[in-house]
């Protein structure tokens, strides 16, 4: 595999360097790019060894991702998208009250219901997956009532 030539990053500040007379760019990396920028970086910077890299703006119209379907995401992203919602916390209060009285949180009543500790196993243990994918039924089934004022 080639190692990676470049990392994406968004301008985020710049500062002012007086006794160096130089200026600070400051890049933000997401955090799921992380390891290839620090790789495209050479690891940390070491002082007696300047690199010199080229910056270019990328044109956002080009590199805007693309919307994924619900159904390629992975249970554990679904999982924490659906936990900010207040919409699907409404449907836990409504349809789970039992659980959602002992964990009064979104991520711990999944967890719970889903008899995980973390939302990350809902990717590697299957009935933890499977219980998932029928809360997220349940969910859409109770939106789609909710909408149709039955």
């Amino acid at each position: 595999m080639n190692k990676p030539a470049a990392f994406r990053g968004t301008y985020s500040d710049w500062r002012l360097v007086k006794t160096r007379a130089v200026i600070q760019v400051i890049f933000e990396v997401p955090l799921a790019d992380a390891d290839t920028a620090y790789e495209v970086l050479g690891g940390m910077p070491v002082y007696a060894n300047e690199r010199w890299f080229g910056i270019a703006a990328i044109d956002a119209k080009k590199t805007e991702p693309q919307k994924r379907d619900w159904r390629d995401l992975q249970p554990a992203q679904q999982a924490g998208i659906r936990c900010e919602d207040p919409i699907f916390i409404a449907f836990l209060k409504e349809a789970r009250p039992e659980d959602w009285h002992e964990s009064q949180e979104a991520a711990a009543c999944v967890r719970l219901i889903c008899g995980v500790h973390s939302r990350v196993e809902l990717g590697t243990n299957q009935k933890a997956r499977v219980i998932w994918h029928q809360l997220d039924e349940s969910y859409q089934a109770w939106l789609h009532l909710e909408r149709v004022g039955a």
